[in-house]
């Protein structure tokens, strides 16, 4: 009897990790389309997204340019503490951590500045 529970436990969490593997593919695709249709049509991208109320490429592609922030922030602070032993930033460090946070506010204003283009013009036609 345990045996038989056992194989339909095993079974069962084979077809959740492929079901898990291809959403992950699927959202990647879909992610890295999104990220190019940003930089060629960004306002197409956006009513597409928004048209389709696809929630998890919204978080991904608003969710974007503050992850790589962190994720910039994160490999500056621990590089500074691993190569000085304190926090000790540089003139390059300073640049690159305020190129970084004009970066993402740039980028961060086109999304916001496109979803309302598309919010908008949504509420106009019903």
């Amino acid at each position: 009897m345990t045996k038989n529970i056992m194989f339909k436990i095993q079974k069962s969490g084979r077809k959740i990790a492929k079901l898990l593997i291809l959403l992950g593919i699927r959202e990647s695709y879909l992610l890295v389309r999104n990220i190019y249709g940003m930089a060629e049509h960004p306002k197409l991208t956006i009513s597409r997204i928004v048209g389709k109320r696809d929630l998890s490429q919204g978080i991904l592609i608003f969710g974007l340019p503050i992850g790589l922030w962190l994720g910039w922030v994160f490999i500056l602070l621990f590089s500074r503490l691993f190569i000085f032993g304190r926090f000790q930033f540089g003139f390059l460090a300073k640049i690159s951590f305020w190129g970084s946070i004009l970066i993402t506010f740039f980028y961060l204003s086109l999304i916001t500045y496109f979803f309302f283009v598309v919010w908008k013009k949504g509420k106009e036609n019903g």
